[in-house]
């Protein structure tokens, strides 16, 4: 995966915390994709085609040989173009930086994943590939964690979409000065 891209001009956020599985990570890393080029568009521009396309586009780009089955191929791409767009389609905040989740003091590990970080007013939003509970909560705590200690004033809020589960939780962050 071309992690490259995602040093972008935004803020990059590296946050110990756990791993996500490869097929995972690849799907994350299309789901990046989606959010970013789609988040590069006003809000009224956002329309279903245009998402459909840049989901096509960017889900074509992902080896069906990440999946076990083939058809699963298929039904994880409507399950998360039915889960992902909707929200992408009224997101009204912007890229804010990026947040990488990797083992500790590694700078490089092939567990890592980082997700695009979106703010609107006083909530940071990011879109997770995940459904294990444990795991958003460990997302939620890492970003809670780093907002605490940030030197830059942060959200208050954190919404954390679980793209896998479909679940949106919502967290409340706490600076420490």
């Amino acid at each position: 995966m071309e992690e490259e891209k995602y040093k972008q001009d935004k803020p990059f956020y590296p946050i110990q915390g756990f791993h996500m599985d490869s097929w995972k990570r690849a799907v994350q890393h299309v789901i990046n994709d989606v959010v970013t080029d789609v988040l590069a568009y006003d809000e009224e521009e956002r329309t279903p085609r245009y998402l459909l396309d840049v989901f096509k586009e960017k889900w074509q780009a992902l080896s069906p040989f990440w999946f076990n089955h083939q058809t699963s191929y298929y039904l994880w791409l409507v399950h998360i173009s039915g889960t992902l767009l909707p929200f992408l389609e009224k997101e009204r905040g912007s890229i804010f930086g990026w947040v990488q989740y990797r083992e500790y003091p590694k700078v490089w590990s092939s567990q890592h994943f980082t997700v695009p970080l979106i703010k609107e007013n006083d909530c940071l939003t990011i879109y997770v590939f995940e459904k294990n509970d444990e795991v958003l909560f460990h997302a939620a705590e890492a970003m809670a964690i780093n907002a605490q200690y940030s030197r830059e004033k942060v959200p208050k809020y954190l919404q954390l979409h679980s793209v896998e589960s479909g679940r949106t939780v919502f967290y409340h962050l706490k600076h420490a000065g």
